[in-house]
């Protein structure tokens, strides 16, 4: 039998993504779908023309406007939220009192406190005693970021796309005290689908083609998430710099992590850290979902519309350091096929 699900927010990116990704998936049945951009055209008319997964969406299945989406809970066991963040601080509560599952692929549940949520998504959470109390839907990581309670869990925090590039290349050196916590470094470069569906300046074709720009270095959303994610590994607080950059790319993003070794390593040894972080790590419908190569094959042309993330490292011993590349698709193992993940725990 299979689970039933609801998407609210069908019609961004991500929520385009999870809904092709569902549709054709054995194990799941899209039962709803919410979006004001796209209300009342056919839910199978949202995917690629010829997608077999439109086959699975009856043609009266239609898009309902996102007010509705308060009663998803009566149309599935699941909900998937490809909503912002403030959407989904207030709409995530509700459907789980009344008895729905939900994988928010916002970032409103994935911080520990209001004061660090406030400053980093400028909003007032409305509801801020779930803070910290979020399972962290990163099923790579160890228990200590709590992928074991995934399963059990009514609600869970899908990470954010840099996130899950930067968490996966610095958390197994962390997890075996090999680098120094604080004074690390990330750089980060996505394509321009990582700022939404949605019209900016800053993200108009004449901006951004033959162009590479820095946008919130200091201030980005992700960093306080990174930081929480790599204390629980560390069992002590870790800081970190993280500076994101614009590419002129649709889809896909590399993350460049720098970090001080404790002691000297070879480029062996610092490759069999990832290989045997990642040995075990879950797979989606069979497939490995991390893999281990070298820095230089850890490339967006690589993992792009794929659901891997490709992880690498160089030592540089003249510094006693390591630089860990990590490449992913943004839409897919930076969300949607992420929230599959998270939704096949779940549902057992």
């Amino acid at each position: 039998m299979r689970s039933k699900v609801a998407i609210v927010g069908v019609s961004g990116y991500s929520g385009l993504e999870l809904l092709r990704l569902l549709a054709n998936h054995p194990s799941f049945e899209v039962t709803a779908a919410y979006s004001d951009r796209a209300r009342g055209e056919p839910l199978r008319n949202l995917l690629p023309l010829g997608d077999s997964g439109s086959l699975a969406l009856p043609l009266e299945r239609v898009v309902r406007p996102q007010v509705e989406a308060p009663e998803s809970y009566r149309e599935a066991e699941f909900v998937a939220l490809a909503t912002p963040a403030e959407v989904s601080a207030e709409l995530a509560p509700q459907l789980v009192a009344s008895g729905a599952r939900v994988v928010d692929l916002s970032g409103a549940f994935r911080l520990l406190d209001q004061e660090s949520f406030r400053a980093f998504y400028r909003f007032e959470h409305p509801h801020p005693e779930l803070l910290g109390k979020v399972p962290y839907g990163l099923p790579q990581l160890p228990n200590a970021v709590g992928a074991t309670d995934i399963k059990a869990a009514k609600l869970v925090a899908n990470p954010g796309c840099y996130a899950t590039a930067a968490i996966l290349s610095l958390a197994p050196f962390i997890a075996e005290g090999l680098i120094e916590p604080n004074g690390l470094f990330v750089h980060g470069k996505s394509g321009v689908s990582g700022a939404g569906r949605k019209v900016a300046e800053n993200l108009l074709f004449m901006e951004v083609d033959e162009n590479v720009s820095a946008y919130r270095v200091g201030n980005h959303q992700h960093t306080p998430e990174i930081e929480v994610a790599l204390s629980r590994v560390a069992g002590q607080p870790v800081t970190l710099t993280f500076a994101p950059h614009l590419l002129p790319l649709k889809r896909g993003l590399l993350t460049t992590a720098f970090a001080r070794l404790r002691r000297p390593m070879s480029q062996d040894e610092a490759q069999a850290v990832l290989t045997r972080a990642y040995a075990q790590a879950s797979t989606l419908d069979g497939q490995q979902v991390v893999e281990v190569t070298s820095i230089e094959q850890a490339s967006i042309q690589s993992v792009a519309r794929t659901n891997i993330a490709r992880v690498g490292v160089a030592v540089d011993p003249h510094n006693q350091s390591i630089v860990v590349g990590c490449a992913l698709d943004n839409l897919l193992k930076g969300a949607a096929s992420q929230a599959l993940e998270n939704l096949l725990l779940m549902a057992g």
